[in-house]
């Protein structure tokens, strides 16, 4: 059998769909459009996952991926489609080299049911977020 594992920081763009099944098991909705680009947005609409092969953005940026946190308005009538209700609240961009594992372990985090824990802990008293308080 032959070992199909390489590091990380060696591997090359990658499948799309790697990425694309995290949040379908997660449930988040996927549209794409006759172009090939695609919204994948979470349920709630409180998150979005774009990825845009034949976009403007990406000829011109090299921003395939964007992840943005917003709250986004959803029209019945043409499905389950991510348009800002209001401006967003933080965003995320990999340009087409980024490795899709290191995309679908950033969305992994994203959709993980524990969210964040951000209650105080006891630092260590040397540490630098001790020392400046």
């Amino acid at each position: 059998m032959t070992d199909t594992r390489i590091p990380v920081l060696a591997a090359d763009e990658g499948e799309p769909a790697v990425a694309f099944d995290v949040l379908t098991k997660a449930a988040w909705v996927t549209h794409t459009d006759s172009s090939a680009n695609s919204q994948v947005v979470a349920p709630g609409g409180q998150a979005r996952l774009v990825f845009q092969p034949e976009s403007a953005a990406y000829a011109n940026t090299d921003v395939l991926w964007r992840v943005e946190a917003v709250t986004f308005a959803v029209d019945e009538g043409q499905g389950l489609l991510a348009i800002p209700a209001k401006p967003r609240t933080w965003s995320a961009t990999f340009t087409g080299e980024v490795p899709v594992e290191l995309i679908a372990a950033f969305l992994e985090r994203l959709v993980a049911p524990e969210g964040v824990d951000r209650s105080p802990t006891d630092p260590d008293p040397a540490s630098p977020v001790a020392i400046a308080a």
